[in-house]
C-alpha cells in the first residue's frame, strides 16, 4: 500500500463523491450502483463496525446492528473507502485504538465523503458564532445537516483545523491546501468507530 497524506488521499476520494448520486453522500446508494450488497448483522462482538467481503463477481458490506445509523453510516463510508482503495483485501473492523496508515486512510477517507472540507468549512464559518455562544447546540446542528453525529462533527472540526486556519487567513476555499497535521481521523466517536482498528482477512 502506497503512502497518501491528506492532499492525496482527498484527491483519491473526490472521485468516489463523483460517482454518487448527487445530493448528500449515501454510501448505501454508491454501494448499489455498484453492485455491493450492504447487510446489517447483530455481531456477536461489541468490537466489531463492519465487514468488507470481497468476491471475483460480487462484494459484500456487512455492518453492526449494534451501532446507531451514523455510526454505520460512517462504517459503511469507511468500508468503501477500502473497496476503491485497498485493492485485493477483505477487511474485519473492530472499534480498537490502534489505527494504521491504512485504517487512517479509510477513517480519513470516509469523514471527506461524509463531510467534504470545501462544504464543512464555510458551514462552520457561517455558524462559527453559535460554536462560541452554546458549541452543544452548533454541534447538533451540523451533525444534522451532515447526517453524522456530533462526535464526528467535533472530530472533524479537529482535522480540519490546518484547513480552517488557512481560509480564516483569506485563502480561497478552492486553493486550501489539505494538510496532514496528525491522524486526525483515528477517533471518530459519537457511536461511530472509536481507531476503526481493521484485520486483514484473506480468502
Amino acid at each position: 500500500m502506497n503512502f497518501l497524506n491528506k492532499a492525496e488521499l482527498y484527491r483519491r476520494i473526490e472521485p468516489i463523491r463523483q460517482s454518487a448520486p448527487k445530493g448528500r453522500f449515501d454510501p448505501y446508494a454508491l454501494a448499489r450502483t455498484l453492485g455491493i450488497e450492504i447487510e446489517v448483522y447483530a455481531f456477536d462482538s461489541a468490537r466489531l463496525a463492519g465487514v468488507l467481503l470481497r468476491g471475483k463477481h460480487k462484494s459484500k458490506i456487512i455492518l453492526s446492528a449494534n451501532r446507531p445509523p451514523e455510526g454505520r453510516r460512517f462504517a459503511a463510508s469507511h468500508e468503501l473507502v477500502h473497496y476503491f482503495l485497498h485493492d485485493g483485501e477483505n477487511f474485519l473492523c473492530t472499534g480498537d485504538d490502534a489505527v494504521s496508515a491504512i485504517e487512517w486512510q479509510a477513517n480519513e477517507g470516509a469523514a471527506e465523503l461524509l463531510m467534504p472540507y470545501k462544504e464543512f468549512i464555510p458551514f462552520y464559518e457561517n455558524i462559527r458564532s453559535l460554536f462560541f455562544t452554546d458549541r452543544e447546540r452548533a454541534l447538533r446542528r451540523a451533525a444534522e445537516h451532515f447526517g453524522v453525529s456530533a462526535g464526528m462533527i467535533s472530530t472533524r472540526l479537529q482535522s480540519l483545523s490546518p484547513e480552517i486556519a488557512q481560509y480564516e487567513h483569506g485563502v480561497p476555499l478552492d486553493k486550501i491546501v489539505p494538510t496532514s497535521a496528525r491522524r486526525a481521523g483515528a477517533n471518530f466517536a459519537g457511536g461511530a468507530m472509536r481507531g476503526a482498528g481493521c484485520i486483514d482477512v484473506f480468502e
